[in-house]
């Protein structure tokens, strides 16, 4: 047997090893954080901002009071946080509907976008109300700026380039083509027709407009 000493695990060893040994998944932290944001959003939907208050959204997580404060100062912090959640939770519905398209499909890759599109504003538009329209601190940023623009913008280019239309500017078009998207969308639900019917306009209408071949 040797008989050299054996040295003691330092702080980093063990803290190593917890790491490692860790089950896989969010830790404990992001969970709490992202059951406050649930709880806030579904809140903030039934009630309204205003009217909700700290202690119904730990409530509604299942935590404690001061657990809130741990991760978010203030409601308007929340909000932020929902606005954060909404437009990625968007852009992954969209990214996933054109994923299941062939790569050189770029008709089937534009029109899964705009059908993926409406079909999420339609789903989320109760909590986009409250965290776009609805707070008491209006967001306004330029609409060729946000992900999901640009992930339309991407695909007009490369559309572009492989000949399936013609966009010479395909952040600009992007731009008119959502907004036109989120204004039709508004007047469907205004007017309690489904979404089924703003998805066979826009499709057809945008089709023309940029000229998809095939």
């Amino acid at each position: 047997m040797n008989g050299a000493r054996k040295r003691r695990p330092s702080r980093l060893d063990r803290l190593r090893a917890r790491v490692a040994g860790a089950p896989p998944g969010p830790r404990q932290p992001d969970r709490r954080r992202a059951a406050l944001i649930e709880a806030a959003g579904a809140l903030f939907v039934e009630k309204g901002v205003e009217a909700t208050t700290v202690e119904e959204i730990a409530a509604r997580a299942g935590l404690a009071k001061g657990t809130v404060y741990h991760y978010f100062a203030t409601k308007t912090e929340l909000l932020d946080a929902l606005r954060d959640r909404f437009a990625t939770d968007f852009h992954s519905r969209l990214i996933d509907a054109v994923a299941t398209c062939d790569p050189d499909d770029w008709a089937g890759k534009l029109r899964a976008w705009l059908r993926e599109a409406v079909t999420a504003y339609f789903d989320m538009h109760a909590l986009h109300d409250v965290v776009f329209h609805g707070s008491e601190r209006p967001v306004r940023e330029a609409m060729g700026d946000i992900a999901l623009v640009q992930h339309l913008a991407l695909l007009l280019r490369d559309g572009d380039a492989a000949g399936a239309w013609q966009v010479p500017r395909p952040r600009e078009v992007a731009v008119i083509l959502f907004h036109g998207l989120h204004g039709a969308a508004d007047e469907a639900m205004l007017d309690g027709r489904p979404a089924e019917d703003v998805r066979a306009l826009l499709v057809s209408l945008y089709e023309r407009m940029i000229g998809v071949q095939g």
